[in-house]
């Protein structure tokens, strides 16, 4: 944005200023109520701090569609590319998901637990999927550094 007035760095600055009062509260308690906290007991302040990260993600998820849509609108939309791209995510959702041990709810052991697979089996997709997702981007970013010669 060109203009004086930058409104997405003043709100990122005021994420950023939310994030940093959470985070101090959150430990200057902590330390006050060591005992609770080692035995695992969740508490208001640390409830605080998760519910603030699941906001900033939604926020960047938003953040993300609203951009993809405001520059589909302004550029234009190229269906073939977007259509190219939500298969890509799919085949790579798939690839995550069949890779993930639990992915079809067949429970699975470790040395020490015998697991059910649903649950863990999210995680691992998850877990895949930022592996796979990771891996493609690199081979992207040298497919166009060698393609460009640079």
């Amino acid at each position: 944005m060109n203009g004086k007035l930058n409104i997405a760095r003043w709100v990122f600055l005021a994420l950023v200023a939310v994030t940093v009062v959470i985070a101090v509260l959150y430990y200057l308690v902590v330390g006050t109520i060591k005992p609770e906290f080692q035995a695992g007991n969740p508490t208001p302040r640390a409830d605080l701090f998760l519910n603030w990260g699941y906001v900033l993600i939604i926020l960047g998820v938003v953040a993300i569609v609203c951009s993809a849509i405001i520059a589909a609108l302004v550029k234009g939309v190229k269906w073939k590319s977007i259509l190219i791209i939500l298969g890509a995510f799919a085949v790579i959702a798939l690839i995550a998901y069949l890779m993930s041990k639990g992915s079809f709810g067949i429970p699975y052991a470790t040395s020490e637990h015998v697991y059910s697979g649903t649950t863990h089996g999210l995680v691992d997709w998850g877990l895949n999927f930022f592996y796979v997702t990771l891996g493609v981007s690199i081979l992207c970013v040298l497919y166009s550094v060698i393609r460009s010669g640079k």
